[in-house]
């Protein structure tokens, strides 16, 4: 081992929450962090989404409408768990959603996106903006 030139490895750890507001999507859901939670006042009393979508040109943002009330076009949100216990983050679980924005590219990777707030109840997830 002698004859070998040793280097330092410099790795990035990505903290479970860095102070950054992020969805990460793949492999059939968006995971939105806690402090992307925390952009909507008592998100988690809301068990449904309802998905939009907005145009500029040729970008397209995700926009995920919480409400309390379920419809025809609503998805259901759930509150995260780790261990069996409740954590911050919601999961919207569907594939058909990811390959509506996505195609079958996000079938086994996960890219992470950031969140901003819309309004009282919306975040815009920016697809055009990797992390």
């Amino acid at each position: 081992m002698s004859d070998y030139v040793w280097e330092s490895v410099e790795i990035k750890q990505s903290a479970r929450r860095a102070g950054e507001a992020f969805a990460s999507v793949g492999q059939g859901r968006i995971s939105l962090n806690a402090d992307a939670c925390d952009l909507i006042e008592n998100i988690y009393e809301c068990e449904y989404v309802e998905v939009n979508k907005a145009k500029k040109g040729t970008s397209t943002i995700i926009g995920l409408r919480f409400t309390k009330n379920k419809t025809s076009k609503s998805l259901h949100a759930t509150r995260r768990k780790y261990k069996g216990e409740l954590v911050d983050g919601v999961n919207i679980n569907s594939k058909q959603l990811i390959k509506i924005f996505f195609g079958e590219t996000k079938e086994n990777i996960t890219s992470r996106y950031p969140v901003e707030k819309v309004d009282g109840n919306m975040l815009a997830i920016n697809i055009e903006k990797e992390l």
